[in-house]
């Protein structure tokens, strides 16, 4: 059976009272602003909402999917590091035997003579009795998010004065600037029969919820890719100039000066950092033969996963990917300086003055 595993990440909006309402630096330099007059572009004039709420992001994971085949001796061999033949299955079933049914012990013809994972040699136990010939599956295991944060930032800076325009501004080179909204997905690592199990790619998407942006599309799912040379990193990328993103939006034309007047560009900047592991596992039963009767029965089973269990044998190899995602959302504008705006006198010359 093959089924392809899927990882999707849902993100969505969530509210938090602002903390601090400083500005300061990230680690790399990055502006941030934890409290701003801001407005969404798709209003297209700056307004103040006085909002004392800011935006931040929570992401639910869920995956899926299954890769499984029948197993073989040389799987439990490598996947154990032991040689595993049918004297050390007996062996197991009779500690499992001591630890849950001691009663069992005492029992004439208690100890199997041989052991199966599969009819073979002309035997068809598991034929005869439909029983399932112990499987090596490979799914979805544990997805440790190790970062996860959401930043106000700046993404760029105009000086404005009383003959500013949209158009004018949209023409400065700066405007060429590019908004890159990522996911980038390491290559896979981990216990080579676990990586021979995987089949195809494990297929990663992003849902977005309750999101209004410009600046990212969806990700994975099988979009357009790229590969790193370097590292096999697989990236995905969603990249805007900020020349697209700020075609519709309005900047004042009269509101203050090149020397004093600034319109930042400002965006929620959301990051998760994630190592999601796949699990190799055995299911389904070992048949024994006690060659006679065993209360009652000639032929046993006992399902591989306790005689794992109670032979303190892990029944589990792991493979892993790192994840990174990267997105921007919420762009908008913010002015620090609203009460003033610049009007002409009698004589035709521009002078500052405060709004009342």
């Amino acid at each position: 059976m093959t089924k392809g595993l899927k990882i999707k990440l849902i993100i969505s909006k969530k509210k938090t009272p602002i903390l601090d309402s400083d500005c300061g630096e990230d680690s790399n330099g990055a502006e941030i602003l934890t409290n701003s007059v801001t407005q969404k572009l798709d209003e297209l004039e700056i307004e103040n909402n006085n909002d004392d709420d800011e935006q931040i992001y929570q992401t639910e994971v869920e995956s899926g999917g299954k890769f499984s085949r029948k197993a073989t001796w040389d799987d439990l061999c490598r996947f154990t590091g032991e040689e595993i033949n049918p004297d050390v299955l007996r062996d197991w079933i009779l500690q499992y035997q001591e630890k849950c049914y001691p009663e069992d012990v005492s029992e004439p013809n208690h100890t199997p003579q041989i052991c199966y994972i599969k009819d073979e040699n002309g035997g068809t136990i598991y034929k005869d009795f439909g029983w399932k010939p112990i499987k090596l599956n490979l799914k979805p295991g544990v997805i440790n998010v190790q970062e996860r944060s959401t930043k106000r930032v700046i993404l760029e800076s105009f000086d404005l004065d009383f003959s500013s325009d949209t158009d004018k501004i949209l023409s400065l080179d700066k405007c060429d600037k590019e908004i890159t909204s990522s996911l980038r997905k390491s290559k896979l690592s981990g216990h080579p029969l676990a990586l021979e199990m995987m089949k195809t790619d494990s297929e990663i998407k992003t849902e977005f919820k309750g999101i209004d942006s410009t600046s990212f599309g969806v990700f994975g799912n099988g979009g357009p890719s790229e590969i790193e040379e370097e590292t096999g990193t697989e990236v995905w990328k969603d990249v805007k100039t900020l020349r697209a993103i700020l075609q519709n939006a309005k900047f004042p034309s009269r509101e203050g000066n090149s020397r004093e007047a600034r319109v930042d560009v400002v965006a929620n900047e959301s990051f998760m950092k994630a190592r999601i592991y796949y699990k190799a596992f055995f299911s389904n039963d070992v048949a024994s033969d006690h060659k006679g009767k065993f209360r009652g029965n000639e032929y046993w089973k006992f399902p591989i996963k306790f005689l794992f269990e109670y032979n303190d044998v892990p029944n589990a190899i792991l493979l892993y990917e790192d994840i990174e995602l990267r997105f921007f959302t919420d762009i908008g504008l913010s002015m620090d300086n609203k009460d003033w705006e610049w009007i002409q006198d009698s004589n035709g010359r521009w002078k500052k003055q405060k709004n009342s």
